[in-house]
């Protein structure tokens, strides 16, 4: 299995590690030798049902927004003062001090991105998460990484999806921004590749009933 490192201390890790399981928000392994901690295969996502005709999706994800002041990503659970934004046309922002994705503000923002993503075929999918501040992000209705606190820029492992049916699966992901700069970022390995890229937008979709979710 790909083993990611962290540039911070090995027992830093390490307690944040054992902090997230305890509190259920995912499988790790953690390596004792090295700082490096590996995510165990992720099962159990679930096409979306009915699967969309491509003829109804609309393109990119749709986005809903709201401008607050927030430390954790359960604080966005729900949007109190949700404004939809414009659609994503994938996920792939970083900046040092522009307008977070498509919001109109720098700062203390919040977002629900909602959309599926089109996953054609079969096999284990390596998707690793770049965030500033925190996230929370699931894919078939099973959770594949959580980084809820501020922090500045910085990877997930690498998180192995492990598909059995290829098609359209719901996307869902809870992220916000305090201040300062601000990254979210998807990227792949798909089965039977080698190369690590952004998730293209032909990857991803939204209908209209995900819209303001």
């Amino acid at each position: 299995m790909r083993l990611v490192g962290f540039t911070r201390g090995t027992h830093d890790v390490y307690d944040k590690t054992l902090k997230a399981c305890r509190m259920g928000f995912f499988a790790l392994v953690f390596l004792a030798t090295g700082s490096a901690f590996a995510v165990e295969p992720i099962m159990g996502a679930t096409p979306f049902k009915p699967q969309p005709d491509v003829s109804i999706l609309n393109a990119g994800l749709t986005v809903t927004y709201s401008y607050e002041r927030y430390v954790h990503v359960n604080d966005i659970e729900v949007l109190r003062n949700p404004v939809v934004g414009e659609p994503l046309a994938n996920i792939a922002h970083r900046t040092r001090d522009g307008n977070v994705l498509t919001a109109n503000q720098a700062m203390l923002v919040g977002a629900h991105i909602r959309g599926l993503i089109h996953l054609e075929t079969a096999g284990t999918y390596q998707f690793r998460i770049e965030s500033n501040d925190g996230v929370l992000a699931k894919i078939g209705g099973q959770q594949i990484w959580i980084d809820p606190e501020i922090h500045g820029n910085r990877w997930s492992p690498v998180l192995p999806l492990v598909i059995d049916q290829p098609g359209w699966y719901e996307l869902w992901i809870n992220y916000y921004q305090k201040k300062g700069t601000s990254a979210l970022q998807l990227v792949w390995t798909p089965p039977g590749e080698t190369e690590e890229r952004l998730v293209p937008p032909a990857a991803f979709g939204h209908l209209e009933s995900q819209v303001g979710q």
